[in-house]
């Protein structure tokens, strides 16, 4: 690829030609289905949910931040897997975006060769990713013969796509502080309250994180409790994903379900699924953080 070029038009152009070039749909302009706008876009196929998002500015920081921030979203509800901001009138080193998850990116106009690198990289992650879900092997012909054999393959997304059901036992440690958000309701006049947990509809959102892949903004219920166990479940009937964790209250093992319905999926998502998934492969932990800090932390056995 050429060298970036330092004006707005100029830089979009070459993003939609290095995406092109990657096996990519890329275009310029794009408008999310909830109007949130983008300079650039790569997707699979035309129509489908974006793989990467861009947003571009000549020299505001402050203005690349409002525009990128729209793009954050949730795991459960991803815009696009990875949004990416570039000021191309100098370094970002100064720009502070603290607690932001790490699909969005942010790059200044002195990084154009980290830049480039970066989106190889991040395009070999996501033949990576989408090849385990699919239980396929990446294809030949380099990164664009991956990413065509999977534009292929997901064009009637998500027709043909499979479902996902991964079962785990392990250990966990529990923390009842982090439980408090799903207590029932105590009275502010009680001195020493006690943390009181049955079954409701109350939704407490909750972090997943394992390794460095935090999955944020899972939905998560009390679905059943009683003296020997509790069981936090994150079933939604809009949603694909499913996050069910078993906790012993006293001693016995715990067990964890991470279920993916591919009917109810875009690509971001399945992403963000097996991104979470397979860091617990490699780290065999997974911890639940909560508003009152950690909730239970697993290790996978």
């Amino acid at each position: 690829m050429p060298p970036i070029p330092p004006d707005g038009e100029g830089c979009v152009k070459w993003l939609v030609e290095m995406g092109a070039d990657l096996g990519f749909h890329a275009e310029a302009n794009y408008v999310s289905d909830d109007g949130s706008t983008a300079d650039a876009a790569w997707v699979l196929n035309p129509g489908q949910r974006p793989i990467f998002t861009f947003t571009v500015e000549e020299a505001d920081p402050m203005r690349l931040t409002s525009a990128a921030l729209q793009w954050v979203g949730t795991s459960t509800e991803p815009r696009s897997w990875m949004h990416i901001g570039i000021l191309l009138g100098g370094s970002v080193g100064g720009v502070s975006l603290p607690g932001l998850p790490e699909r969005l990116r942010i790059y200044g106009g002195d990084e154009a060769d980290r830049l480039e690198a970066d989106l190889e990289g991040f395009t070999k992650e996501v033949i990576r990713l989408l090849a385990k879900y699919m239980k396929t092997a990446p294809s030949g012909g380099g990164l664009r013969g991956s990413i065509k054999a999977l534009a292929d393959s997901t064009l009637g997304w998500p027709r043909g796509q499979p479902d996902a059901r991964i079962e785990k036992e392990a250990t966990a440690i529990i923390s009842e502080e982090g439980l408090y958000p799903f207590a029932a309701e105590t009275s502010e006049d009680d001195e020493a309250p006690e943390i009181t947990l049955a079954p409701s509809r109350k939704v407490v959102p909750l972090d997943i994180k394992s390794g460095e892949i935090t999955f944020d903004g899972a939905l998560m219920r009390l679905t059943e409790a009683d003296a020997e166990r509790l069981l936090l479940s994150s079933e939604h009937r809009n949603l694909p994903f499913t996050f069910r964790f078993s906790l012993p209250r006293s001693g016995g093992g715990a067990s964890l379900g991470l279920w993916f319905d591919a009917d109810k999926s875009n690509q971001p998502q399945a992403l963000e699924f097996w991104a979470l998934a397979d860091a617990a492969e490699a780290a065999g932990t997974i911890g639940l953080l909560g508003p009152s800090g950690e909730v239970a932390a697993f290790t996978l056995v």
